[in-house]
């Protein structure tokens, strides 16, 4: 089961161009060379929440060199993502639709046919020179779907210790989505329901647990509490490692999208850091939500609430070295660097993690920090952002026109203007087909100060709304939607129309 990745990735690297091996992407003329595109990064940290970032507002310090990069760039305190989970969370980012239009809604998901070529890596492919790694296995899947615009696209498993998933194997590397289709959806159902094979699912998890167990007790004097898992086992700084390494072997002019699984759970902070925010401060205690079937004690919430304050006390200790590493290699001064989530995380009414029907702030209030070429102060942008304005953004910022298809907006700061009145969605539909009417789900409609939220999940006999309003209770606690009719009204005919005017592409 063990994989030495780190040798992997050099023999990757040895493969590419001869140019590209010998390109810095900063060379000793300019890094873009003039009339050149700037280079373009794009690094996302996954289940990555707002909530828990003293730059947002959070009573602890987790992430002081994080905040010291965003010190010099441009961060926005209004951002979301339309997504609560990896694949529509990724996906809106990755085309600049909306979960209901790219269709990538549930675990494994893609986008729809339709919106095959309606990414990033298509809009650059003719200015830039593109690269796409994800340490999600399922963010992974939709870079996958985009190999005909991507230059590169380096393995999920580039920088794990171990290869637990069967799917990421060498054998399957000319058809990934089909190897996951086969092995972990319908041989081991890693999402829903119990395995189909009776010998190899049980095989499996023996050769796991002994390799992972293995790996855990070897690496115990710098993990305490086991390795971090993606779920193949790696180091937090073999990640950054091989961040630098990737930064440092590209073309220019480039466009290179860095997925990396930090701080997604379970929480793992190196020796140092598993004793951080050991104080009084606690959370605020709200009440179990009804869809919430197995719900956590708050004694339990409180504890990995602190275990994920200390995971990203730790990874950000680890990405002090790529940012430091961002300022001298002048990539600072040559490239727009987007830091963002594909969602948060919710560690509340019952619930720990993000796979939930429930959509509260801490899920898609998710951190964007874009830093521009030489931008040397902070710029605070307080409008209503979302993940789908990353890509209209990033087309203008390369040169070309803004793709008619895409949704999204430009980002305030960038060309874009606010717009006070935007109405920003957020939905949870996993359950549904991708090919047919939203009849299950939650879906949040945020405008102005106010979230109003709907759960229909006619299997359950649960419909209900939920309406908050932001400024005056940030925390969620008191539900609006019987004292203000009036308000509430409103917002729930047009969360309404919008669900009606997206069921209508669809014939019952």
């Amino acid at each position: 089961m063990g994989s030495p990745s780190r040798r992997d990735f050099l023999k990757l690297l040895s493969l590419m161009p001869g140019t590209l091996g010998a390109s810095s992407l900063v060379g000793p003329s300019g890094p873009s060379g003039a009339g050149n595109p700037h280079n373009i990064i794009v690094l996302v940290l996954d289940a990555w929440s707002a909530s828990h970032l003293a730059l947002y507002g959070y009573g602890r310090q987790t992430m002081p060199n994080l905040e010291q990069f965003a010190s010099r760039a441009t961060v926005y305190h209004r951002h979301y993502s339309e997504g609560t989970f990896t694949v529509p969370g990724t996906a809106s980012l990755l085309t600049g639709l909306s979960p209901w239009t790219h269709r990538a809604l549930a675990l494994g998901g893609e986008i729809t046919s339709k919106h095959r070529d309606h990414q990033v890596f298509h809009v650059l492919s003719g200015s830039h020179f593109t690269l796409g790694f994800s340490q999600n296995q399922f963010a992974d899947l939709l870079l996958s779907q985009a190999d005909g615009d991507l230059n590169r696209r380096l393995p999920a498993a580039s920088f794990s210790l171990q290869r637990a998933l069967v799917y990421s194997s060498d054998l399957f590397t000319n058809d990934p989505r089909g190897a996951h289709a086969s092995f972990e959806k319908d041989i081991f159902r890693r999402d829903t329901g119990g395995d189909a094979s009776l010998f190899l699912s049980p095989l499996r998890s023996l050769v796991q647990w002994r390799a992972t167990r293995a790996l855990n007790q070897e690496y115990l004097s710098t993990y305490p509490k086991g390795l971090p898992a993606s779920p193949d086992l790696f180091r937090l700084e073999d990640v950054v490692d091989g961040v630098l390494e990737i930064l440092g072997n590209l073309h220019e002019p480039c466009f290179a999208y860095v997925h990396l699984f930090p701080p997604h759970g379970d929480y793992a902070p190196r020796r140092g850091f598993d004793h951080l925010f050991e104080d009084s401060s606690t959370a605020p205690r709200k009440p179990d939500h009804p869809l919430v079937t197995d719900a956590q004690s708050y004694s339990r919430q409180e504890n990995q609430r602190r275990d994920y304050d200390q995971y990203l006390a730790s990874w950000d200790s680890e990405l002090s070295r790529l940012f430091e590493y961002l300022e001298s290699s002048g990539l600072t001064d040559t490239s727009y660097i987007f830091v963002t989530s594909d969602h948060g995380e919710l560690i509340e009414r019952g619930v720990i993690g993000h796979f939930t029907p429930l959509i509260y702030e801490p899920l898609v209030h998710v951190p964007l920090i874009v830093s521009q070429p030489g931008q040397t102060e902070r710029v605070d942008i307080r409008t209503v952002t979302g993940n789908m304005d990353i890509l209209p953004t990033i087309a203008s910022l390369a040169g070309g026109e803004l793709p008619a298809w895409a949704e999204g907006r430009l980002l305030p700061g960038f060309g874009g203007i606010p717009d006070e009145d935007r109405s920003m969605y957020s939905m949870d539909a996993k359950t549904n087909s991708a090919f047919g009417r939203l009849e299950r789900l939650s879906m949040s409609l945020l405008k102005h100060d106010h979230r109003l939220t709907l759960y229909r999940y006619p299997d359950s006999h649960y419909e209900e709304f939920e309406l908050y309003d932001l400024a005056s209770d940030p925390e969620e606690m008191i539900d609006l939607y019987p004292a203000q009719p009036a308000l509430a009204g409103a917002l729930r005919d047009e969360l309404l129309d919008k669900i009606a005017e997206v069921n209508r592409l669809f014939v019952t």
